[in-house]
């Protein structure tokens, strides 16, 4: 009986000392830089926000201009040392980083799926510029609610297809197994983020595919008009995926049907 007591005590004790730390508010720094504020938590190195401001000013002009709109000249970049804290200031519990509209962005310092920070920075601030894009095309003044209506329409496929792009988050497509047995994904499989997420593997090629099929007007109209490929391309949902694995058939896997076609041909 006193041992369980013990257990207890020590049970709450440690509870007590966890709540203590989550409500403790987090030591922060902060660096200005000319498009961006940086607050992030102290324990996390200044030559490494440093790095991270400067491949964030770097992608500034030229992805406006890859999305043909203006980013928001002063965002606020929260970067994170503890998933724990993450979670604590924006709910997410499965993401790494993500965005509080056209100005504000939060990411992990080290997160989940990839090792460059700088690719998760650039990333997540590829969103607020397709967020900007698609709010400088709506009617002026902005009605936010019915904005935001509109909006939570838009095609994850596409959201997430952009920034990884923008982020030169390459996959090479010889390294995906369903890509090498024709077994490519549609518009609805690439519109979920579960099962392994294949949007973030696949995402990089089809926005390459738009650009050489279609041209960067085009790319930039289907934005505008959220994914819609059968307004803009003329194409059905299925005929655009088809095509966009025959150009990654031609350009990448090449040579491995080639091998495959000799090997079987012995």
């Amino acid at each position: 009986m006193k041992k369980f007591k013990k257990i207890l005590i020590a049970f709450a004790v440690l509870i007590l000392i966890l709540l203590i730390i989550f409500f403790i508010p987090e030591s922060r720094k902060q660096i200005k830089t000319q498009h961006f504020t940086f607050r992030f938590s102290s324990s996390i190195n200044t030559q490494k926000i440093e790095e991270l401001a400067n491949a964030l000013e770097s992608n500034y002009l030229r992805i406006g201009n890859d999305l043909k709109t203006t980013p928001s000249n002063n965002i606020e970049a929260n970067v994170y040392a503890q998933r724990w804290r993450y979670i604590k200031a924006t709910k997410n519990w499965s993401g790494s980083g993500n965005i509080e509209g056209i100005s504000k962005l939060h990411f992990l310092e080290q997160a989940w799926g990839e090792s460059d920070s700088k690719k998760i920075a650039v990333h997540e601030f590829a969103h607020t510029v397709t967020l900007k894009l698609l709010i400088d095309n709506e009617k002026q003044p902005l009605n936010f609610k019915e904005f935001d209506k509109k909006f939570s329409t838009f095609p994850t496929w596409l959201w997430e297809a952009i920034s990884v792009y923008e982020a030169h988050q390459f996959v090479d497509p010889k390294t995906l197994p369903y890509l090498n047995n024709n077994q490519y994904p549609g518009i609805s499989e690439l519109n979920s983020r579960l099962n392994g997420g294949k949007i973030y593997s696949c995402g990089y090629t089809i926005i390459e595919f738009i650009l050489s099929r279609y041209g960067q007007d085009n790319f930039v109209n289907l934005i505008k008009h959220y994914g819609d490929l059968k307004a803009v391309f003329n194409v059905t949902d299925d005929q655009f995926c088809k095509d966009w694995y025959a150009f990654v058939k031609e350009k990448y896997l090449k040579f491995l049907s080639q091998r495959g076609f000799s090997q079987n041909t012995l």
